[in-house]
């Protein structure tokens, strides 16, 4: 129970240790209130570190650390406190038991009980420790002290824990050849993200990607502009994706410059841009993200950030592929079609930008161009063989990227004319001289199943 209710002092009171001891209890636990009200988790190392060159010798070693206990107790060392004494941990680990967790360990505060011991074996909170202090008004008149010293331990996750309050170091394992290691990508809890190398590290990787799929996204844009004559869905959803990226890069980069950050409130930073990016992607849901965990930093943000990943990967869906069609002789424009997806179950468009009124461009299309395979176009020219039948599409579908100055015509991908393109798996298409300063392509709609 906290101690919220403040010594009277009054004239005449006959001054006690418990009047001082009630007051302390009542200034840490009016602190721990204040910062549990505050912090949605108060609690954890501003920064740790590890001495990884013991693990060979079987001992866990903490060079440095600093933080807040889950019960409010401060501790920095070393400096302010010793560094808890070294554990031997070789007797812990067996065929059956190949990783062990180790934690900080401090004895729980005890109301009304035994705090504070000579001996740092006993189970007490503090171990008393004299120190000569002098007067720091005067500087002189040097005194004995007492000085309550945390009583700080590590304890393995198979001892016992029962009266001590406990926040976890590490995850140690024994590799194959009997060697001792830090368990990759475990993070303890934490209060400062800049004081855990995985942590930060990953704050800078996104603050990296961000800005590069930021750059990717802008210069195409940039392009698209320059040569649309309208947005399709897709490119609208490319601006929507720009503007979702541009909106969290400054958030990101904000949290990298500050010297403080809570993981809770990098995580909150995380989630909501991947929140933000599910809206373009068909395999991760909202529902997919999981909660903050306070005790198990290392998986909830490794999954959190292997999403944001993917879904930064993920390109706006596209489903057609434009296929340039060049001059290879004389009024014979040509393309390979060198995949067999894009031959099955698929809409094709022939794109065409001549030197030739709209009206005539339409009209007379259909009537003169000749299309079939490119080995074969010739043959259907000089025999006046029908080639795919042309129909001109004066809307065409929301996917395709609708040019300027172009015109659209369907194209009947069936009959013997058809099976010997997708034989040849290339097509050509026959311009007469009326048609000048031509530029063609072929625009492949695919169906859902295909769509890359």
């Amino acid at each position: 129970m906290k101690q919220l209710q403040h010594v009277i002092w009054s004239k005449g009171t006959f001054l006690t240790p418990q009047h001082l001891q009630i007051q302390d209890r009542y200034i840490e636990d009016s602190l721990r209130f204040f910062f549990e009200s505050l912090s949605f988790r108060f609690w954890g190392f501003s920064r740790l570190q590890i001495d990884e060159s013991k693990l060979t010798e079987g001992l866990l070693s903490i060079s440095g650390g600093a933080g807040v206990m889950p019960d409010g107790l401060l501790f920095d060392f070393p400096g302010a406190d010793a560094a808890p004494s070294s554990r031997q941990l070789n007797a812990f680990f067996s065929e059956q038991k190949r990783k062990v967790g180790v934690f900080l360990a401090v004895p729980e505060q005890r109301p009304g009980g035994v705090n504070v011991s000579q001996r740092s074996d006993i189970k007490a909170r503090y171990v008393a420790e004299t120190r000569m202090l002098r007067d720091e008004n005067s500087g002189t008149s040097e005194k004995p002290i007492q000085i309550a010293r945390k009583n700080l331990r590590l304890l393995v996750d198979s001892e016992g824990r029962e009266g001590s309050t406990v926040m976890q170091v590490a995850e140690v394992e024994q590799t194959a050849d009997g060697t001792y290691r830090l368990v990759p990508g475990y993070v303890p809890p934490m209060i400062n993200v800049h004081g855990n190398a995985f942590l930060l590290g990953m704050l800078r990787g996104l603050v990296e990607k961000l800005a590069a799929r930021s750059s990717v996204l802008a210069n195409a844009r940039k392009q698209k502009n320059q040569s649309l004559a309208d947005f399709t869905a897709a490119d609208v959803a490319s601006f929507w994706l720009l503007y979702t990226v541009n909106s969290h890069l400054p958030v990101f980069r904000h949290l990298l410059n500050r010297s403080v950050v809570h993981p809770e409130q990098m995580y909150s930073a995380m989630l909501e841009l991947a929140g933000a990016l599910t809206t373009f992607s068909l395999t991760i849901q909202s529902r997919d993200l999981r909660d903050y965990d306070h005790e198990n930093l290392g998986e909830c943000f490794r999954d959190l950030n292997e999403k944001i990943r993917i879904l930064l990967e993920e390109v706006v869906p596209t489903n057609f592929v434009s296929i340039p069609l060049k001059l290879v002789r004389e009024s014979i424009y040509a393309g390979a079609i060198d995949d067999d997806k894009y031959l099955k179950d698929t809409r094709l468009y022939l794109a065409l930008n001549a030197e030739m009124k709209d009206a005539e461009l339409i009209t007379r299309t259909p009537q003169l161009m000749k299309i079939g395979a490119a080995g074969y176009v010739d043959e259907i020219v000089r025999h006046a063989l029908p080639g795919l039948k042309l129909t001109h599409v004066p809307a065409p579908p929301s996917e395709i990227p609708v040019k300027l100055k172009y015109k659209y015509f369907s194209l009947d991908a069936s009959g013997s004319v058809w099976e010997g393109i997708q034989r040849a798996r290339n097509i050509g298409v026959y311009a007469p001289a009326d048609f000048r300063n031509v530029e063609l392509e072929l625009v492949i709609l695919l169906p859902v199943k295909a769509r890359s």
